[in-house]
């Protein structure tokens, strides 16, 4: 795969697919739009578009940051019950700023700068990337701790990678450490995998 053709999204969904069939399942199965949708800021109209391979409006910094500390503040406000006046008198004296500032802020009509993005991530116990991760970043972000669950279960279930399992059956590590097999998709390690059975096959005495 090519720097150009590179998508961390599209290989971690690629994962996902071949880890959820493994298992007869489907991505609805094990994917919670609500749950994403929280972790990333998406909508989960965004979210469903990103995972059938669509595109969805990137903006700027400028623009997306106010908007995820607003859709903090309101789901803090749903999920809470608390008043906004309690919400915006903390994050005033959390920020240092006027309570007219911390409110405008909060509605997502103020762009904070860096210390105060620091100091609201701390409040609302997310990471800095929260406010700046372009929508496919911040999906793979979320989608990745889902993917290395799911490979360390099947893992423990015996359900080895093919690649991993081949090598160690016919001796042949050579070939992941010269083909960077930690850097190849699911579906090339299988394509590997089975050109190598087919190989070994045709190979033994007899055929």
């Amino acid at each position: 795969m090519t720097e150009a053709s590179h998508n961390p999204l599209d290989e971690v969904l690629e994962r996902l697919d071949a880890l959820s069939e493994s298992r007869g399942l489907t991505r609805d199965d094990i994917l919670d739009l609500g749950e994403l949708s929280a972790a990333t800021g998406l909508g989960t109209r965004e979210i469903r578009t990103l995972l059938r391979g669509g595109r969805v409006r990137e903006r700027k910094v400028g623009e997306t940051a106010p908007r995820r500390v607003n859709f903090l503040y309101e789901r803090l406000l749903r999920e809470s019950g608390r008043r906004p006046a309690d919400v915006v008198g903390e994050v005033s004296a959390r920020l240092g700023v006027t309570g007219a500032w911390a409110r405008s802020l909060l509605q997502g009509g103020k762009c904070p700068n860096v210390p105060h993005l620091a100091a609201l991530a701390d409040y609302f116990g997310v990471s800095l990337t929260f406010f700046t991760d372009p929508p496919r970043d911040a999906l793979t972000r979320e989608l990745l701790p889902v993917v290395g669950r799911l490979e360390s279960e099947s893992a423990g279930m015996g359900l080895e990678d093919p690649l991993a399992a081949l090598v160690g059956e016919h001796g042949a590590r050579a070939i992941a450490a010269r083909g960077g097999g930690s850097t190849l998709t699911i579906a090339q390690r299988k394509a590997i995998a089975r050109f190598v059975v087919d190989f070994v096959a045709d190979s033994e005495p007899g055929r």
